[in-house]
């Protein structure tokens, strides 16, 4: 079971999220984006590149407990050569590929510009929605626009489209995975943003409930503010902490870990390798303590090796081994010629920078495994050190070492190796709170390809877990749920506190 968290390549999907995120934020810089270009043709290219790309790497196209991928896939690409036939500018080629990543339903499936500080112009009517559980209501306004609807106001409808149905339109469909909470949580601010997307049209009246009176609003599109950035980091109730390992008066400590980052060469892997040295050094003290708080805010996820040495140290081998995840059935790769590149520069990286032995021996292996298994015209490689014996007898038990309570502390960021953490802490004893998480489908570790027009990359996954307890797109729910700002520390560490048994 441990080898199956160790190979880091799933890092390359937060590098992505924070790409897509930056996009879209205007800046000037000229760039490849700015170039004139047939958009219908590149369309094609890169609607056609992805298909190829999926067909030859991803394991969802033979997977036989996912018959309908290979027709979600080519329906998709149906779906953006048509959109081809009337595509004439950049921004009808960006947000066709959008929706077609989009149509997956899988968070390790995602699209990205190579030239990172390019930002499409965006428009609002002087107003942003964002979700309050299942409502849309007005969170940010332009203070000088009297005819913008007031703070709090609920939206209802839009040109005769209900919210609910106008959310699906107009942010669902190039967003995928409309029905978590996590993907509304960081995405619903887009119903009153624009940004050259010609596959939607800017809204000319909304009705909003306020005061107890239903009023209809006429929206006057135009440039957003220069502070839209602050504005939306203002909205979001997201946090991304620093690394860190806090000890408080009363005995309780804090572990901040932003990001489960895998890359030998990354700055955040020396920084979890110094925290996790620091957590040994500190171990008796952390068991002994009244409480422990793992903080995952704005985890976006990376490499689950990170999640197992932190566990090892605050409840040990022997109770982990006692407290077993749900054994999966195995871990099968795509064996690709894509694939068995992405592994190899993985390997040279490991070698390059002194990398832990078991990782280097793990990637050689899988390097002859999937080159054999291509060779032999075999679809998959099981790693067969992701094989749990059939018949090992169960672990004897053994001590709680952990004097005080565990608490895993997540928002809607929460993803990937994110969610292995979840799923490893809550098994040997963490309490989650915090809000629900994000989630992901069985299809892992990433690499990322760049489409024939060189100006975007996609995130292809290579590996796909068989058997695995908690299943496609199903979150972590906290057994406490803490409302309010997630970014407060203070406010959560109370939080937290009158959370203790007395």
């Amino acid at each position: 079971m441990l080898m199956k968290r160790m190979l880091a390549a799933g890092v390359a999907c937060l590098a992505m999220a924070g790409a897509v995120q930056a996009q879209e934020t205007p800046n000037a810089a000229p760039g490849p984006m700015e170039q004139p270009r047939d958009w219908s043709a590149t369309l094609i290219q890169d609607a056609t590149g992805l298909h190829s790309v999926m067909i030859d790497s991803h394991p969802g196209v033979h997977d036989p407990l996912n018959p309908g991928f290979r027709a979600r896939l080519d329906q998709g690409l149906a779906t953006a050569l048509e959109r081809a036939k009337t595509t004439t500018d950049r921004g009808g080629w960006w947000w066709a590929m959008r929706a077609y990543v989009a149509s997956f339903e899988d968070g390790h499936v995602q699209i990205g510009l190579t030239q990172r500080d390019f930002g499409f112009p965006t428009r609002w009517p002087g107003f942003l929605t964002v979700y309050r559980g299942a409502d849309q209501v007005v969170a940010d306004r332009d203070e000088s626009d009297s005819a913008a609807p007031p703070l709090g106001a609920r939206l209802i409808d839009c040109d005769g489209v209900d919210a609910a149905t106008l959310a699906e339109q107009r942010i669902g469909q190039f967003r995928g995975r409309w029905f978590l909470e996590a993907i509304k949580t960081r995405f619903g601010d887009w119903m009153f943003l624009s940004a050259e997307n010609p596959w939607q049209t800017e809204m000319k009246t909304c009705r909003f409930e306020t005061g107890g009176a239903t009023r209809t609003y006429a929206l006057d599109w135009r440039a957003t503010p220069d502070d839209l950035s602050d504005r939306r980091a203002r909205l979001s109730s997201g946090a991304r902490p620093d690394f860190a390992l806090k000890h408080f008066d009363d005995g309780g400590f804090w572990i901040s870990t932003p990001t489960f980052n895998g890359d030998p060469a990354s700055e955040a892997h020396a920084e979890l390798t110094a925290l996790v040295a620091d957590m040994k050094a500190k171990q008796d003290a952390l068991r002994a303590a009244p409480y422990v708080v793992l903080d995952l805010r704005g985890n976006g996820g990376g490499s689950s090796h990170w999640s197992q040495l932190m566990a090892q140290v605050l409840w040990g081998d022997d109770w982990m081994a006692a407290h077993p995840e749900p054994a999966i059935e195995g871990v099968d790769w795509r064996a690709s010629d894509g694939n068995i590149a992405e592994i190899s520069a993985f390997l040279d990286k490991l070698r390059a920078t002194n990398g832990q032995t078991e990782l280097i021996a793990w990637a050689e292996d899988a390097i002859t495994g999937m080159t054999a298994a291509k060779a032999a015209g075999q679809v998959y490689w099981r790693s067969a050190d992701d094989d749990a014996p059939k018949d090992a007898a169960p672990p004897p038990p053994a001590p709680q070492l952990m004097a005080g309570r565990v608490y895993v502390l997540t928002d809607s960021s929460c993803g990937s190796a994110c969610l292995d953490a979840v799923d490893l802490w809550k098994t040997v004893g963490a309490v989650q709170v915090g809000r629900e998480t994000s989630a992901d489908t069985v299809y892992m570790e990433i690499r990322e390809p760049t489409l024939p027009s060189g100006l975007a990359e996609i995130a292809v996954p290579m590996k796909v877990y068989r058997g695995r307890a908690r299943g496609n797109n199903e979150p972590q729910r906290p057994q406490y749920v803490i409302e309010g700002d997630m970014g407060d520390d203070a406010a959560l560490l109370t939080a937290i506190r009158r959370l203790q048994p007395d």
